[in-house]
């Protein structure tokens, strides 16, 4: 556990709850004030109140029910991933805080992570909106230890991609030891009337009139559109076209692809699929002629559009920076809906830095709690070291997108 645990826990067990697989444990807190911690192996068992939560607390687009439930009909189940879920009550019976982990085990290493480590761009608990500032760092200590060593007997916390603060409200998990993620989050406040009051107030002059040239050539190349599918056969079409040219444009540059494998496809093509998600999945693209010059995947989550997969072009049209002007289309569409924040999510890429206002800080909480758990976690620690003195030399890092181009035309995905 970290250095900032309380000390042993004291934890009367009870048989499991009729609520499918969930087994019940009470935690004392300091002055003897019980939290329940209700363990769920299983994300139906826990749906009514999951939903119910998610739609006040503090949280993000990836830790919807929904979206989660996709992943572990999916990747998670490619992956023999077993769901870890704990629902933390208050002694009033208040659900305050639910933690989407999950237990991996690679080479003999059980380890706690969050559901959909990999696939999701942010990770932390759903946290109801009037609990976080009333708990305590021996309170949560207490809460964890039960997790990590009663029930799922881990051999290490791997949490990575972990938001320290979640819709401005600190995440209570920053209490346990923690290295800073090697990237981090970037958001645009979209804090002004209309779109074209802020595109003035956040580019030059010499910037906006680059942009109107750009369109405007565009424009002369053909029936140029800005399209959001709205039947499923359109989605799965328009999603596939994203994916091929976000392949394409990774594979140039000798990056591995993250969403070329059969399961994260059908991820992804199961969102769609789920009614539940209509309100939630945003496609979108330019289109020239009918073909997608650059595109975008997001989730909207209240008045936070947050965008995860986006694709431009390698062809012609790239001259024209298709990929700036969807951009400028998707922040219309949010102006005209209403949202406040459009979050580009996990890394820091030059044009985010161009835009955003916003900087979320992200942190990897990787805690041996057996030998072979601290053998698992420090090569990943010191990989995540490395990282981020890389990324803040920029002779470091050009040299190693250098290394990674050519060991990629070698060795070929």
């Amino acid at each position: 556990m970290s250095q900032n645990a309380a000390s042993p826990t004291s934890i009367i067990r009870s048989p499991a709850s009729s609520a499918g697989d969930a087994s019940l444990h009470i935690v004392r807190s300091i002055d003897d004030v019980q939290y329940r911690v209700s363990i769920y192996h299983n994300l139906d068992d826990c749906a009514v109140a999951w939903r119910l939560l998610e739609q006040t607390a503090h949280a993000t687009a990836f830790q919807q029910h929904a979206w989660l439930c996709a992943w572990m009909a999916t990747v998670g189940k490619a992956r023999e991933i077993e769901p870890c879920i704990a629902l933390v009550r208050d002694p009033d019976g208040e659900l305050v805080m639910i933690l989407p982990f999950a237990v991996e085990r690679v080479m003999g290493v059980s380890t706690l992570v969050w559901l959909a480590q990999d696939e999701a761009d942010y990770h932390g608990p759903l946290i109801h909106p009037n609990w976080n500032s009333n708990t305590t760092r021996q309170e949560l200590g207490r809460i964890l230890n039960v997790i990590a060593t009663t029930v799922a007997k881990v051999d290490a916390f791997s949490l990575t991609k972990t938001l320290t603060e979640i819709e401005g409200v600190r995440n209570p998990l920053t209490l346990l030891e923690h290295d800073a993620h090697p990237s981090s989050g970037h958001a645009i406040s979209l804090d002004h009337d209309d779109f074209n009051t802020f595109y003035a107030a956040a580019r030059s002059k010499s910037t906006r009139k680059r942009d109107r040239q750009r369109r405007r050539r565009l424009d002369e190349s053909g029936d140029v559109a800005f399209t959001i599918p709205t039947t499923r056969a359109d989605q799965h079409a328009m999603l596939e076209a994203i994916l091929k040219q976000k392949a394409t444009w990774l594979s140039e540059r000798g990056i591995v692809d993250p969403f070329g494998s059969d399961e994260v496809k059908a991820f992804l093509h199961g969102l769609i699929d789920d009614h539940t998600m209509r309100n939630s999945l945003h496609l979108s693209a330019l289109t020239l002629d009918g073909d997608v010059i650059a595109g975008n995947v997001g989730f909207v989550r209240g008045d936070r559009f947050y965008a995860v997969i986006g694709s431009v072009t390698e062809g012609e049209a790239s001259r024209h920076s298709p990929g700036t002007i969807h951009l400028h289309e998707l922040l219309r569409w949010c102006f005209a809906n209403n949202i406040s924040a459009f979050d580009l999510t996990v890394g820091d890429e030059g044009y985010k830095k161009d835009w955003c206002d916003a900087h979320l800080d992200l942190i990897d909480i990787r805690i041996p709690l057996t030998f072979s758990g601290y053998l698992f976690t420090l090569p990943s620690r010191l990989k995540d070291t490395l990282k981020r003195r890389i990324k803040a030399s920029p002779a470091m890092f050009n040299l190693a997108l250098l290394a990674r181009r050519a060991v990629r035309s070698v060795i070929p995905a």
